[in-house]
Parts: structure tokens; C-alpha cells; sequence
């Protein structure tokens, strides 16, 4: 219970008449304070018992699902079924992992209605989260106190990977994912006929199209390329590290899951595999919806662990389950030099016969402040030590890349669409 304008009115006037009967000469105002000090107690006492007996419910409507990064709309609504209109001020409580603005709101709800008052809600860690308890408090009858209430609101939120803004194809046709595509290669089905260049083996010589054109005419048949791919995703220590809105494991989770929209349609495997100090989570090579729905369920329920990162156990738990040559693209931290070495042998030892590809964030704060120029005594020894890290993750990309595994370093808002390229270019080049 906190008092509020109207009490202390009432207690300034008490303690005014008690001065004034103090020094007065009138015997008739010496008791006067009484009258004011009264009011305010039975006030307070009958304001007190009004305000148990008042029915308010609140809830909190939104959806079941959210999407990790993507701002989602939230309403706090508040049922007043008492006899009479309340004002009611209430503290924003959002579950762990979701950012809201942080302060106190006032609304008035009307007797017999219900009142809503929206917020903006960022879901900036992956999970299922259950509502915690709304702190409020309700102003009385009189207007001399706020009462003080708590609300459970019976709401259960799921943070999931997000999904791709502007999908690049839709994923449609049969349940698998399974969709025709075809390229010239040296498959057994005609793919088309055409002119003969210099080069083409003899095999290919249609003679009968080349009787009929009078000029030589080559056969190019179509083949399958389906490939398999498996991202590992790093959720040791390190990936708390803020990127962007997020931490750099909700980064992580993104692009997989945003990967699996984009390799799916062309009808290749894609799998997971979350690890710290040991594996996480595990879903294996599949095709089509099936196995994006099944990456985005492992990862709703996963969090970054306390524990140091692993590659190498990683390592040997993918090559273990891929039974083919595949894409293996790790999201890992680049810049800590204390793993370099770690996922130096774990490229070892998936190249051959797997292609890695290793992708991170590239600070752009440790290249700020390299850069920056000097205004105190510590900035020079600050930029000193900011190059220093900067030419070790320099040297941890250069070592990788002379394992032959292309490194993609690049900000957090930049880092999606550098993997989805080098998908696409590995892919057309048939390095896989």
C-alpha cells in the first residue's frame, strides 16, 4: 500500500491543526486535528477491505509462437468486473529472453470492460517461456492509497528460429521437399541437342539429327545434383557474446534455420549438429519440410552453455554421421584465438573427404577501436592490443584457408547472405 495525493493532504492538514493547537490560546483547537486524522483512517481502513473485493483479471494476448529477432506485438488486458470504474498502474514483467520497454504504465479500466494497452516485444532468446507475475497496484475508492495486487497471467510463449523474410522460392510441391532440377551433366536423360563444338567426345554425336541437319549435332544429357549439407552450430561460452539484437548463438540459429529454407527447395539434405563441450543436439541429413521443421524443434529448445567449445568432438561426431561427401559449414567464433587450433584439426580431420566451410562475426568494435584516434593516455595501449587481436584472427582465418576451407568473417547483419552466396557459388561450381 502506497499513499497517495489525497492521504497526504489529509496527514499535512493533521499535522498543521496540531501546531495550530499547540500554540493556539482556544481550548476548541486543540482537538481539531482529530477530525482530519479520522478521515484518513477510516478512509484507509474501508478503501482496504473495498479494494480486496475488487474482481480484476489480467492476461497477456499474444501469440503462442514468436520469432527470434522479430519484434512482436503483445497486449496486457486488464477485466475489470467491479461496480465501478479503477485506474490501475502496472510495472511491464516480460519472461527471460524477450526485451520490452522497461517501465510503468497507468491505464483506467471501466467497470464491466476490459482495457488493453499494447507493448512491443523482441524475442532475443530461443526457448518456451512462461509468463511471470505482473506487479500492480490499484488506486482506492476515495483516492487515498494505491493498493498493491499481483497478476499470474496463464500464458506460455515459444521462441523459435526465425524464417526468411523474402523467401526466394516457395517451398511447394510434394511434402518432402522433393521438386525437378535439372542440369547438363552426364546423366542417362536427354537433356537437349545442339551444335556441335569442338571438344565434345564422339559418344555424344546424335548422327541422326546430324543427317537430318547436315551438321554435326551433339546429344547433352541431364543428371541430379543432389548434395548433402550439415551446419554445426557453436553453443559454448562465447556465443553469449552480443551481435546486433541478439546474442551470436541466436545468430547462429537464424541463418541454419534460414539455410534449410534455402537448400531445401533444391531438393539436397540438410542436417544440424549443436555443440559446446559435447553434442547438443543431432538431426541428420534429411529432405524437404520434414527436415526443416525438424532443426527449427532442436533448436527451440537449446540455450549457450557455460562450458568451453569443442570442435574437434565435433568434428568426429559429424564424420560419424555423414556417410557421403557433404558441405559442412561450422558458425563458430573466429576471433577467439584460444580454439584456433581446435578448429584448425577439426577441419583436418572432415577434409577430405567433406568441403568445410568455417563462418563468423567480425567485430566491427575491435576494428573501431584499432582505428580510433587517440584522446586519452589508455586509447593508445587500448588500439595496441585491439590490432594485436585483430592480426591473430587475421592468422586463425589464414591458417584455415590454407587447410583449404573458404572463411567467411563478416558483420552480424552481413553474415546470412555471405553463407547463402557461398552456398549458391560452391554449388554452381559443383566443388561438392
Amino acid at each position: 500500500m502506497h499513499l497517495a495525493e489525497r492521504a497526504y493532504a489529509l496527514v499535512v492538514l493533521t499535522a498543521v491543526l496540531i501546531i495550530a493547537g499547540v500554540w493556539a490560546t482556544d481550548p476548541a483547537l486543540t482537538g481539531l486535528w482529530r477530525v482530519p486524522a479520522a478521515l484518513l483512517l477510516i478512509g484507509l481502513i474501508v478503501e482496504g477491505l473495498l479494494a480486496r473485493r475488487s474482481a480484476i483479471r489480467a492476461e497477456v494476448e499474444t501469440g503462442e509462437r514468436a520469432l527470434l529477432g522479430r519484434e512482436q506485438p503483445a497486449e496486457f488486458a486488464f477485466t475489470n468486473e467491479s461496480p465501478r470504474d479503477i485506474r490501475l498502474e502496472y510495472a511491464v514483467a516480460v519472461p527471460p529472453g524477450f526485451e520490452a520497454p522497461v517501465e510503468t504504465r497507468v491505464i483506467s479500466a471501466p467497470r464491466g470492460a476490459v482495457s488493453r494497452d499494447a507493448i512491443p516485444l523482441l524475442p532475443v532468446r530461443l526457448g518456451v517461456r512462461r509468463w511471470p507475475p505482473v506487479r500492480a497496484r490499484v488506486l482506492g475508492r476515495f483516492g487515498l492509497a494505491w493498493w498493491s495486487r499481483e497478476f499470474t497471467p496463464d500464458r506460455q510463449i515459444a521462441v523459435a528460429p526465425d524464417t526468411l523474410r523474402s523467401p526466394r522460392r516457395r517451398l511447394s510441391g510434394k511434402s518432402t521437399g522433393m521438386r525437378p532440377r535439372r542440369t547438363v551433366g552426364a546423366g542417362s536423360e536427354l537433356h537437349q541437342l545442339r551444335a556441335y563444338v569442338k571438344g565434345d567426345p564422339l559418344a555424344r554425336i546424335d548422327w541422326k539429327a546430324t543427317a537430318r541437319a547436315q551438321r554435326l549435332v551433339t546429344r547433352e544429357f541431364s543428371e541430379d545434383q543432389h548434395l548433402d549439407v550439415l551446419v554445426a552450430l557453436d553453443a559454448g561460452r562465447l556465443s553469449r557474446v552480443r551481435a546486433g539484437a541478439l546474442d551470436r548463438f541466436g545468430l547462429y540459429a537464424n541463418v541454419a534455420a534460414r539455410l534449410a529454407e534455402v537448400v531445401t527447395p533444391n531438393d539436397d539434405r540438410i542436417g544440424m549438429v549443436v555443440y559446446s563441450d559435447r553434442t547438443l543436439a543431432e538431426c541428420p541429413p534429411d529432405r524437404g519440410l520434414r527436415a526443416v521443421m525438424r532443426m527449427r524443434r532442436s533448436l527451440e529448445r537449446l540455450a549457450v552453455q557455460s562450458a568451453e567449445s569443442d570442435p574437434v568432438a565435433a568434428a568426429a561426431r559429424i564424420r560419424s554421421m555423414l556417410k557421403h561427401r557433404a558441405l559442412v559449414v561450422f558458425l563458430t567464433d573466429l576471433d577467439d584465438a584460444a580454439v584456433a587450433e581446435q578448429l584448425a584439426r577439426a577441419v583436418r580431420l572432415l577434409s577430405p573427404p567433406h568441403l568445410v566451410v568455417v563462418a563468423g562475426i567480425q567485430s566491427e568494435d575491435i576494428s573501431e577501436l584499432a582505428r580510433r584516434e587517440a584522446r586519452g593516455w589508455r586509447d593508445p595501449w587500448i588500439a595496441l592490443a585491439a590490432q594485436e587481436h585483430e592480426q591473430r584472427a587475421a592468422a586463425q582465418r589464414a591458417l584455415l584457408r590454407r587447410l583449404g576451407a573458404p572463411v567467411i568473417a563478416a558483420r552480424e547483419d552481413l553474415l546470412e547472405q555471405a553463407v547463402f552466396d557461398e552456398y549458391e557459388a560452391l554449388r554452381r561450381s559443383r566443388a561438392i
